[in-house]
């Protein structure tokens, strides 16, 4: 089992504990999966439209395929950067297994008005505007706001996650609503005179996990004036990569990161340029370069000089990187009340050095003991929690070019998202 090829989410069942071999680990997420019924609606609304793509991408990478879908696939996608493409094709590229079979224990996923639910535990998903929520959506309309629509698809797929593992009582059963123009559980908008669309330049540092799912959302908001993008990152996408990074397909393996996020913007009218070495201390901003940076490495050595080389404004996200705090992420803006050098001044990253039974298992069978300790030290990952990610932070830049006052961090964990910190 070599670290690059290990399912990120699966790798949960082993760092917990929860089964003593790998293979007990494959056989048991086999069966996870979820079902996606779609109603009639989604055909002309874009909003309803991006919460089903992203539904499909984060949770086929999620569950190894199994999504059934029931709905119309024929329908013609009219999503930025997806206008006259068949839903068909998408499921195809997502890499959903047309044939599994939901079992009973699926949860279901219901996007749009749908017919009477199953006897399945059922999801709705919604967003107006800048909120966003599962349960019943309000009646009042508003312009999509592409971030919103992003964050209730990847709640519901987490919330099926959770209904798959029953790890958490309250998943399923209760209504959730927040509001990305406050960072609050509540029904803030903002006022009609204000923006919601991209405007500027901006730098992306790492294209990954996080890197990947700002360009997902990006690619689907509309734009007031013409984007150029920084994109760096130094390494090559690999079976790993594709079960958390949204923008990548087994036809990208082997390549550059930087290339794939790059044609994948451009064919969506962003203006590229390519970086493919470290981002460090002698990392320098030349004139006429984008002054935004957005932040999605887990490095620690590259987010402690972030601020170091010339942008005027950095917002870095963060995830939880173990089988307990994975669906946790921070968002923090630079400069903030404490600087990232003080913030990472140590490269340790906390990694146990405890193996679970699984990793020793593979030890006992002869495995070499380097190959294990690098599958050992991975991040569990989920797709829909770097989406929801960038979501919340993509909403704090428009946030703060529309004027409000900038937050330096915002702490949210999926398990219980109403609880959302912001200072």
């Amino acid at each position: 089992m070599h670290a690059d090829s290990f399912h990120r989410l699966m790798k949960m069942l082993v760092d917990s504990g929860e089964v003593a071999t790998i293979d007990e680990a494959i056989i048991t997420f086999a069966g996870y999966g979820v079902c996606l019924t779609l109603g009639e609606d989604v055909a002309q609304d874009s909003g309803l439209q991006i919460m089903a793509l992203t539904v499909i991408n984060t949770a086929a990478r999620s569950f190894q395929g199994n999504v059934h879908i029931v709905g119309d696939l024929s329908l013609t996608l009219n999503v930025p950067g997806f206008e006259g493409s068949s839903l068909a094709s998408f499921v195809g590229w997502a890499g959903v297994n047309s044939t599994c079979i939901p079992t009973e224990a699926w949860p279901e996923i219901r996007v749009g008005r749908c017919s009477d639910p199953t006897s399945r535990t059922s999801l709705e998903p919604w967003a107006a505007g800048w909120r966003f929520g599962i349960g019943p959506a309000p009646a009042s309309r508003h312009a999509v706001f592409a971030p919103a629509c992003v964050a209730a698809a990847s709640l519901a797929v987490s919330e099926a996650f959770s209904l798959l593992r029953r790890d958490n009582p309250y998943a399923g059963r209760r209504p959730l609503s927040m509001s990305l123009w406050s960072m609050k559980a509540d029904a803030a908008q903002p006022t009609g005179d204000v923006g919601s669309a991209v405007s500027g330049d901006l730098w992306v540092v790492g294209l990954g996990h996080l890197g990947q799912a700002y360009c997902w959302t990006l690619g689907m908001m509309k734009r007031s004036s013409f984007t150029r993008l920084v994109l760096q990152d130094i390494d090559v996408i690999t079976q790993s990569t594709l079960t958390t990074s949204v923008l990548s397909s087994p036809g990208d393996i082997g390549s550059k990161k930087t290339r794939t996020v790059a044609s994948w913007m451009e064919a969506r009218g962003f203006d590229t340029r390519i970086v493919e070495r470290r981002f460090d201390a002698n990392t320098r901003l030349a004139p006429g370069e984008p002054t935004t940076a957005l932040f999605g490495v887990d490095n620690p050595s590259a987010r402690r000089v972030c601020e170091g080389a010339g942008f005027s404004l950095v917002l870095d996200a963060g995830l939880g990187s173990g089988h307990r705090d994975f669906r946790a992420l921070r968002v923090r803006g630079f400069p903030g009340t404490s600087s990232a050098s003080r913030i990472w001044a140590r490269d340790d990253l906390g990694a146990s050095t405890q193996l679970a039974p699984a990793y020793r298992a593979l030890l006992q069978s002869g495995r070499d003991p380097c190959g294990v300790t690098t599958l050992a030290t991975r991040s569990v990952g989920a797709p829909f929690v770097g989406c929801y990610a960038a979501a919340v932070l993509l909403a704090e830049w428009i946030r703060r070019q529309a004027g409000l006052a900038a937050h330096s961090v915002i702490d949210v964990t999926l398990r219980a998202p109403d609880r959302l910190e912001a200072a």
